[in-house]
């Protein structure tokens, strides 16, 4: 009897010590996938975020842009993740409160130095876009090449390649913008650069200054006026709207 109770003592354990070794089994791996989907959802951001930041540097955001990124896309990530890097860039682009140290510092950490070599080399393809890279361009280059610890050689390797793209001022933004795309920018009082969030807040000061019933007691000439105004900054509103601010198709 004695032994019989050995014995199934002993069994108990064994039992107990592999519940517990497969529990910690399961926790483990439980724990790496957690890990695994976190470094991949920074990944994400950080590639979508960076993106949009230099997307905004002088605010020419055109199609080939969203062409480079998701080519780099579907270089480095399954059809899957490059979709939700590119909604993640949808919202970005009118975000104004992007962070290019956190950002920067977020690529150091689940980026190897080869892979930032290239995720740099996108996002200055990225700035050549347009009328060539800006001064306001070049700078945030620079800042994301220190924030990203990018050596010297690597960094003349990069402006070797980019160099015949760069101009000496930002007049290039007004040049790149058409007639239509420039008034509507004066109707509604706005400059070139300005992000989504204004355009809305000055539609909404514009619509209350030239609202026809404020001249209801006016003369007909103040009326028409301000109907003419109004039907202006309307079409003025919509036209950027639709054609400047969200005509990428992401």
């Amino acid at each position: 009897m004695v032994i019989i109770a050995t014995l199934i003592s002993a069994i108990l354990i064994i039992v107990v010590v592999l519940q517990f070794k497969e529990k910690r089994r399961v926790k483990k791996e439980r724990d790496t996938q957690r890990r695994k989907e976190q470094r991949r959802e920074m990944i994400m951001k950080t590639v979508a975020g960076l993106s949009a930041v230099m997307m905004k540097a002088n605010t020419v955001r055109t199609k080939s842009q969203i062409e480079i990124v998701k080519n780099y896309l579907d270089r480095k990530m399954s059809p899957t993740y490059a979709k939700q890097t590119l909604e993640y860039l949808k919202t970005y682009l009118y975000d104004d409160n992007l962070s290019v140290n956190i950002l920067c510092l977020n690529a150091n950490r689940t980026f190897k130095y080869g892979n930032r070599v290239q995720l740099l080399n996108m996002l200055m393809c990225i700035s050549t876009c347009g009328k060539g890279i800006c001064r306001s361009e070049r700078e945030l280059i620079e800042k994301i090449m220190r924030h990203m610890r990018i050596n010297s050689i690597d960094k003349e390797n990069l402006w070797t390649i980019y160099r015949g793209y760069i101009v000496n001022d930002e007049e290039n933004l007004e040049e790149s913008l058409n007639e239509k795309t420039k008034n509507a920018f004066k109707t509604m009082e706005l400059n070139y650069n300005c992000t989504l969030k204004e355009l809305k807040r000055q539609w909404r000061k514009l619509s209350l200054k030239y609202h026809p019933d404020k001249y209801e007691l006016s003369d007909e000439i103040s009326k028409k006026e301000a109907t003419r105004k109004m039907q202006e900054i309307v079409n003025a509103y919509y036209f950027l709207l639709n054609n400047y601010f969200e005509s990428l198709e992401i």
